[in-house]
């Protein structure tokens, strides 16, 4: 190893005087397999996570329904209970239709689904809250006012999206 060291320090002006070709890069380059990340839209993303949600809580609430019927939810005599709950599930049933309608342009518009994922996540946590308070007393109508005003912006977005795309 020595016997290296000692060549190189002799040498020393002989390596450094040596510069690659102006053209080394772009023949390396050239050889080298190009590789493009792929591209991950943040609209993509956003709008499948979102539509999941709502598919699954639109899923939940109409399981919920059929077995406890919401007159069974109503077991509670109170009308308007029942109807505030039926509004409710119109709501839910509404935003999920729009939501397969916008999943059909993300082809067109793949930039969408993060936007629209984002927005419906963090309404998707409030409603989820909302649920859990439903679920401690089914009789506080605040509540499912809440949740129903928490669906009526969900449909008002997903509406500006669907007028704005017209895809």
């Amino acid at each position: 190893m020595k016997k290296l060291e000692d060549f190189v320090r002799e040498r020393r002006d002989e390596f450094d005087s040596k510069l690659p070709s102006v053209d080394l890069w772009e023949q390396i380059e050239s050889k080298l397999e190009k590789k493009h990340a792929p591209k991950f839209s943040f609209w993509k993303l956003s709008a499948a996570v979102a539509a999941v949600l709502i598919i699954a809580l639109v899923a939940t609430f109409y399981i919920e329904s059929q077995q406890s019927g919401i007159k069974g939810y109503g077991r509670v005599a109170d009308p308007e209970i029942v109807e505030l709950l039926e509004t409710e599930a119109f709501y839910a049933r509404k935003v999920s239709t729009h939501m397969k309608e916008i999943h059909k342009c993300y082809e067109i518009y793949p930039e969408l689904k993060f936007d629209i994922e984002s927005d419906l996540n963090e309404l998707d946590v409030m409603y989820r809250e909302l649920k859990n308070d439903l679920n401690d007393n089914i009789l506080n109508k605040e509540v499912i006012e809440a949740m129903i005003q928490n669906n009526r912006i969900r449909l008002e977005m997903v509406d500006r999206v669907l007028n704005q795309i017209n895809c």
